[in-house]
């Protein structure tokens, strides 16, 4: 199938593209796989290309053959999970977080970070994930992550030398869900934990930085109501941890951020970043008639210092959504519309975001 992408944000203006997509089963599987390669253009001359893929191998296990003898004559289901891809963009530098708390503080001296400042962005990226299934539902395995970038601040520094981080470690998850691409019932949990080197960059004050501890979590449960009513939340977290203040500057692109199309919808992903994130989101989702529903959702999170902790009001996203059932694996068009509580002296952030895409936030 292929469809349109068309997503408005107030950092992005209009953005247009398509996305490509393949859902089969392979051999003795019940589970159904994915690829997809989609792309985008924005008003604001920013594009990138993306391809990613949810694969399942192995053989299920049958009921009439016992367990002892299935697992002698074939290898477990294990699963792989891919995601590569790059881009080119303007974006705003907001600082971090910690940052902007000082400057909203009326500090002077970086008082230029509440309204941001204009940067360029090339980003390329590689995900590898192989959970291998030990149970119906459980699944354990390694991970590798490479990411190099590559951005130049105006009027602050000059352009900063390529960064590199490689990262390799391992991941669990648990997955009850009645349906990969729109679940009504079950648990999906899933935590990897990584180290990962970062090519040594002389930093501002003359220090060097390496990156040693990349964590996260994602945890989403599907509860299903009366009249076919769905109501479904996330919690999710990143963090990245390091015996050094990081030098935000040269690390900022890979510092974990909020917000985005599936993330807290409304709040741009480029303006919270810094060690720690943590988002709660939950829709309920309606059937309207036929192939269409609604759905009602909010999110709220914040991002924080790991080595000088500052609470904050947290960033609030709400909004509305339709969506369109265009196959048999349930894989829906989504419409959402979303506005935040950021204060609008943020790059009159304070607006309406909109997102036409495939798939569900979560």
């Amino acid at each position: 199938m292929g469809i349109p992408v068309v997503n408005y944000s107030p950092e992005s203006t209009w953005e247009f593209g398509a996305a490509a997509q393949g859902y089969f089963r392979l051999p003795n599987q019940e589970r159904t796989s994915i690829v997809q390669l989609d792309g985008t253009y924005s008003l604001n001359r920013q594009w990138y290309i993306n391809a990613q893929g949810n694969l399942y191998f192995g053989r299920k296990k049958h009921t009439s053959q016992p367990y002892t003898t299935l697992h002698n004559s074939a290898p477990h289901s294990w699963q792989l999970q891919f995601r590569a891809g790059y881009s080119n963009r303007p974006a705003t530098y907001y600082g971090t977080y910690h940052d902007s708390h000082f400057a909203n503080q009326g500090n002077t001296n970086i008082g230029m970070l509440r309204k941001g400042t204009p940067y360029q962005l090339q980003r390329g990226y590689l995900n590898i994930q192989a959970p291998i299934y030990v149970g119906k539902h459980i699944a354990v395995g390694p991970m590798a992550d490479i990411l190099i970038a590559q951005f130049n601040i105006q009027d602050t520094y000059s352009t900063v030398h390529p960064l590199v981080q490689v990262a390799l470690g391992a991941i669990a998850q648990y997955d009850s869900r009645d349906n990969v691409f729109y679940p009504t019932k079950g648990i999906f949990a899933k935590l990897s934990a990584a180290a990962a080197y970062t090519n040594r960059i002389e930093i501002p004050a003359g220090q060097q930085a390496t990156i040693n501890g990349l964590l996260s979590a994602d945890f989403r449960h599907y509860i299903p109501l009366p009249c076919d009513l769905v109501f479904a939340w996330q919690f999710k977290a990143q963090m990245m941890l390091s015996e050094y203040d990081i030098s935000y500057l040269t690390l900022y692109p890979m510092l974990p951020r909020l917000g985005g199309q599936d993330g807290i919808r409304g709040i741009n992903s480029d303006m919270f970043r810094d060690d720690i994130m943590m988002a709660l989101q939950a829709e309920l989702r309606i059937p309207i008639w036929s192939i269409f529903r609604a759905a009602v959702f909010a999110g709220i999170g914040d991002v924080y210092d790991y080595h000088n902790w500052h609470w904050e009001v947290p960033k609030v996203g709400y909004g509305l959504g339709l969506r369109a059932t265009i196959n048999k694996a349930k894989v829906n068009i989504r419409f959402d519309v979303a506005r935040s509580n950021v204060d609008p002296r943020w790059n009159n952030i304070n607006a309406y975001s909109f997102y036409l895409t495939a798939t569900e936030a979560f």
